[in-house]
């Protein structure tokens, strides 16, 4: 009587597009890069899990890395479809190569720090950064109030959850720069072990926790690990942007933040120093690149990426009901030649 229809985070990563086959459920597709795989390949950047530095392969780097992901997957998403859908296994590559292409995506990242890509149909909408709101519920404790009171705008670092292999080195390149350029630092303990300092230093304040949408806007400029969402919450601060990434996606976001210039290139944190962490700090401290981290701010003022994921989801909404279900796709069928078959290694086994 009535059609499904379910807005999905990863749908491709995470094969969910099989509902799509197997329950007659349309998907709607909502990805992010901190966690989510981005699904569609362009020639304008590399997939973010990847480390492609030239454009020529730009686009490879997605079929490598959603292989790779699919290898890795693939018995968790067989178990599945076999046990609960009664559908059949896929092998090795035959997976990922069956996502449906009239799948619509819903990027929630800003388009004025990633632009839609050329190469990406209608069928992909770059939405705009999505932000709780938490600062209004915040209370600062009175010792963070009164430092902030008795100086110049700090500096924030902080790397959050993330795991730091020397903590009292890294805490001494910190507080060494920050002396070094004569600036008033944050330091976010996090779970990695920063801020074990041998004595008390006037110009640091150590932080446990506290709301990036407040924090960010008492900062003059930020130092982290690259996470999407500490990202964005930096940019709509005007704050330039020095990222220290770890893994994963971390390395993309600090690519962006020095392309758009309101944050010098990365410091992968293997190569965390003390002479690299003083030149991102004069280089973050520049007026043109604090004008320019103010103009990107503005432009993102204008987002509301919930809104325009609603908005992108009821436009790709069908308004009826299509005449027949999309057939599943059919391997074609490859000559055996015994244990080592092609057929059982690119399509389908019972």
């Amino acid at each position: 009587m009535f059609r499904t229809y379910t807005c999905c985070r990863g749908a491709k990563s995470t094969n969910s597009y099989i509902l799509h086959y197997a329950m007659d459920v349309s998907l709607v597709d909502c990805d992010y890069f901190d966690v989510a795989i981005l699904s569609r390949a362009t020639s304008e950047f590399p997939h973010p899990l990847s480390r492609v530095k030239q454009q020529l392969g730009y686009r490879l780097s997605y079929h490598i890395v959603d292989t790779l992901i699919w290898l890795g997957i693939r018995d968790m998403i067989n178990e599945f479809r076999k046990k609960r859908l009664k559908l059949r296994r896929f092998r090795y590559l035959r997976g990922f190569y069956t996502s449906p292409r009239d799948v619509p995506y819903g990027y929630i990242w800003s388009p004025h720090l990633v632009p839609k890509a050329k190469d990406w149909g209608p069928k992909i909408d770059v939405v705009g950064f999505c932000f709780l709101d938490l600062a209004s519920s915040y209370e600062p404790p009175d010792s963070l109030v009164k430092w902030l009171e008795d100086g110049k705008k700090p500096i924030y670092i902080g790397f959050g959850s993330l795991p730091v292999q020397e903590p009292e080195r890294m805490t001494q390149i910190i507080v060494q720069a920050l002396e070094k350029t004569g600036q008033r630092g944050i330091i976010n303990k996090g779970w990695g072990g920063l801020g074990n300092l041998a004595e008390p230093k006037d110009f640091v304040y150590l932080l446990d926790n506290c709301p990036h949408d407040w924090l960010f806007l008492q900062c003059v400029a930020v130092v982290h690990h690259g996470g999407a969402g500490t990202t964005a919450a930096g940019l709509k601060a005007a704050c330039p942007t020095t990222i220290v990434p770890f893994f994963g996606d971390q390395p993309f976001w600090g690519e962006r933040v020095h392309g758009r210039g309101v944050g010098p290139a990365p410091i992968p944190v293997e190569e965390f120093s003390l002479d690299r962490l003083v030149h991102a700090i004069h280089f973050m401290l520049d007026p043109e690149v604090k004008r320019r981290a103010v103009e990107l701010a503005k432009d993102m003022e204008g987002e509301d990426g919930v809104a325009g994921a609603v908005k992108a989801f009821y436009e790709h909404f069908p308004g009826k009901t299509p005449k027949a279900k999309d057939p599943i796709p059919i391997p074609i069928p490859i000559p055996s030649s015994g244990r080592l078959s092609l057929r059982r290694c690119f399509g389908y086994t019972p």
